[in-house]
């Protein structure tokens, strides 16, 4: 069976022809409300020469519960995904999925009681690169590591490093709108690159080590942070907070979360937002202001780098589900 027989047999549904979402170079199949009550959107693919790239482009209506994972080590082994977007949890080992993250997972040894849980009325966006790990060993073969430590480090939960210099590449792959053959060129390149970041984090992840007392205190500045997201701090506070000096937090906070300061509030507040556009019938102009921005226009630019679609159009999804009449999606 091909990947692009087995995704219509696991969806129930024919290849969407009329895609002009995404590069015409792969494959897109969707679920409207009449296929599937919990869940409306499209899955995208590309499949190349060793690896598969794809798009999971939903928004959750009911809360959406997988018990087990389907099993596709015969097409791709190593399946890691950057999450544009989403709310809700991974099990066995837990970990939870929000805006920003990275899970793995290795189909090759797939756990029988792995559970993916989705909540309702939540929007649900990643880019995905799955590998043949053929493909995988072709570029360990020259360096002198072991397999086995780093086929482990790649599942692991919480890698901030690795999220954050993945972003730009799943970032590049949800915006590329190429036809073939400049996709074909462009989505190799992508999955390459994809590979030597992952690899490069795992020679490097000894640089990455921060003393403990250093590492408590930006704990302190980011969960202070959290709290106060709406609110322009203060350098100068967060100085006193973590006791260090500008320069060094800056460097520290940007090693330990692989963001500066300022992207980690902007990524919170567009979180929350999220929540507030799918949840409420505030005008997006007053959400925004919620949020920490005076300007309607401004918080749309961030929404939509960070989000991956404008406030009005996550907006309108949950207008359509619900069958409300959208007077205030501004």
């Amino acid at each position: 069976m091909t990947y692009c027989d087995f995704v219509k047999d696991y969806m129930k549904v024919d290849e969407c022809k009329n895609n002009k979402k995404y590069s015409s170079a792969g494959h897109t199949f969707c679920w409207s409300k009449n296929n599937l009550k919990e869940a409306e959107g499209l899955y995208w693919f590309y499949e190349g020469d060793g690896f598969i790239i794809d798009i999971h482009d939903f928004y959750i209506k009911e809360e959406l519960i997988k018990e087990s994972t389907y099993n596709i080590s015969d097409c791709i082994s190593i399946y890691s995904s950057y999450v544009v977007s989403a709310n809700g949890e991974k099990f066995n080992p837990y970990q939870t999925l929000t805006a920003n993250s990275l899970y793995t997972l290795d189909f090759d040894n797939i756990k029988d009681d792995f559970l993916f849980l989705l909540h309702e009325n939540s929007y649900y966006l990643c880019v995905s690169i799955g590998f043949k790990r053929e493909l995988l060993e072709k570029y360990l073969s020259s360096i002198n590591i072991n397999l086995d430590s780093f086929y482990s480090s790649l599942i692991e939960t919480n890698q901030i490093i690795l999220t954050k210099s993945l972003e730009k590449v799943a970032m590049e792959i949800l915006n590329c709108k190429m036809d073939a053959p400049a996709a074909d060129f462009f989505f190799k390149a992508k999955a390459n690159e994809w590979i030597s970041i992952v690899i490069d984090t795992y020679l490097n992840r000894k640089k990455y080590k921060i003393e403990s007392d250093d590492n408590k205190a930006l704990e302190d500045v980011a969960r202070f942070l959290d709290d106060h997201f709406a609110m322009n701090v203060n350098q100068e506070t967060l100085e006193k907070i973590s006791k260090m000096s500008g320069t060094k937090l800056k460097n520290l906070f940007k090693e330990k979360y692989g963001q500066s300061i300022t992207e980690y509030t902007q990524r919170k507040r567009m979180n929350v937002a999220e929540t507030i556009l799918l949840n409420t019938k505030l005008p997006i102009k007053e959400i925004a202001e919620s949020v920490g921005y005076t300007s309607h226009s401004k918080f749309s630019i961030y929404y939509k780098r960070y989000k991956g679609k404008l406030p009005s159009e996550v907006r309108n999804l949950a207008c359509k589900d619900h069958n409300l009449k959208c007077d205030y999606c501004d």
